[in-house]
């Protein structure tokens, strides 16, 4: 029977860390990323985050326009604030994974295969260290 390989299980969770390398510190990034939206006379300023609309500034005579437009003014705003925020998220992701990131819903995705590979490497060695296990368990009895 093989040997229990502790160097393959070692570069085996090496491999399958790889591809998340940088990933909490890009997940960082985009948390701490603002979207921001101005309206042309720039009497209304929205700012948003991951959060939801992180401030809203409104300049007094913003507030003649009266309530339709200031209401409707404030919405495309927000909406123009977080289309920022989701181009700056998209521009980090980019710089990590390229133009076109890795799409994780597809099947047989890489990141899906080097898990599964990683899965099966796994299960293996279970296997050897459970016949292993029981190996010693035989010949501690039957001494």
């Amino acid at each position: 029977m093989p040997a229990f390989d502790e160097a393959a299980i070692d570069r085996m969770i090496a491999d399958t860390q790889r591809p998340l390398d940088g990933f909490a510190e890009l997940y960082e990034q985009v948390l701490a990323v603002q979207g921001f939206a101005q309206d042309a006379e720039k009497l209304v300023t929205v700012e948003c985050s991951t959060q939801g609309v992180t401030a809203l500034d409104i300049n007094p005579r913003a507030l003649r326009w009266g309530s339709d437009k200031l209401a409707t003014t404030i919405l495309e705003l927000i909406g123009a604030s977080l289309a920022d925020l989701q181009d700056k998220s998209n521009a980090l992701m980019a710089e990590r994974w390229g133009a076109a990131p890795p799409d994780l819903t597809e099947e047989g995705n890489p990141a899906e295969l080097r898990l599964q590979n990683a899965q099966d490497t796994y299960d293996r060695a279970m296997e050897n260290a459970m016949a292993e296990l029981a190996r010693i368990h035989r010949r501690v009895d039957g001494s």
